[in-house]
């Protein structure tokens, strides 16, 4: 009797023990979020918007819209998923000098929307990363330059962003994708509006914004990174919060609200967040 007991409570106190690391795996990764990224075996930071709450008790759809950085190095296993997606447009917001040295791989029939965003003089964002790799610029001034490049985001280029929502709000532009170089910086404000937009709270757009931090990978666009550079580039390919705050308050300061945001400088009022809605939400 005492030997089965103690079989039983060994079976028992082993069922629990799996039960429980099952349910600390699904908290630490969620099940949306195995397919929110890994999409791309190159563009590790390829990640799927859907998923994500909308406050009025709706969510953002999966497979319809996705953030990504540079879909220049694309193996031949990628250019079939995005074929198989189905996507049909590409908002590039690479400057010239970025597409011209890395053009995107992607399948002839997808439709590439450029909206260049280059962070003032071309010439002095390249010596400001000539800066950073000979660790000349110290780690904050490193966050300093990322502050006052999402405000001029939000206000220098609103006429690129005012341009990705007219995409957006077109039913035939779906599936979108939309991308920067690393795909966090002017990709990431471009998706904090839009979820913004959409009705998602600042807590659900800055836990987007900060995912960047888990699935970029410095190396896939930079392979040889000096070691005397890395706390200063650390910086400058991570996200912090203070970088995307810092253009929230920016916006607050000129226009009261990001609603009020929207709507002067995107052209993004109630009817148009509704035709958003109609696209993006479920």
């Amino acid at each position: 009797m005492n030997t089965k007991n103690n079989l039983f409570t060994y079976f028992f106190v082993n069922i629990c023990i799996v039960i429980v690391c099952l349910f600390v795996s699904c908290r630490n990764n969620p099940p949306h979020e195995q397919q929110r990224a890994g999409i791309l075996e190159e563009a590790p930071n390829f990640r799927d918007l859907g998923g994500y709450a909308s406050g009025n008790g709706k969510q953002t759809v999966w497979k319809k819209i996705f953030r990504s950085q540079s879909l220049a190095f694309l193996n031949d296993h990628d250019v079939e998923k995005i074929k198989e997606l189905g996507i049909k447009t590409i908002i590039d917001f690479r400057d010239d000098d970025e597409v011209q040295k890395a053009p995107s791989r992607l399948p002839a029939d997808v439709n590439i929307i450029r909206l260049p965003i280059g962070l003032g003089n071309n010439d002095s964002t390249q010596q400001v990363m000539q800066q950073v790799m000979s660790g000349q610029l110290d780690s904050l001034q490193c966050i300093r330059f990322m502050e006052d490049a999402n405000r001029r985001f939000a206000t220098e280029f609103a006429p690129q962003y005012k341009a990705f929502f007219a995409v957006l709000l077109q039913p035939e532009s779906y599936p979108v994708v939309f991308h920067c170089t690393a795909g966090k910086d002017r990709t990431g404000f471009a998706a904090a509006i839009l979820l913004s937009a959409l009705g998602a709270d600042w807590d659900t757009v800055m836990d987007d914004y900060l995912l960047t931090n888990r699935y970029l990978k410095p190396q896939t666009l930079m392979p040889q990174l000096p070691k005397e550079a890395l706390p200063a580039i650390r910086q400058m390919w991570d996200v912090q919060p203070s970088y995307l705050n810092a253009a929230r308050d920016e916006i607050i300061k000129r226009y009261g609200s990001v609603d009020n945001y929207l709507q002067k400088e995107l052209n993004i009022g109630e009817v148009e967040k509704e035709q958003l809605g109609k696209c993006l939400l479920k």
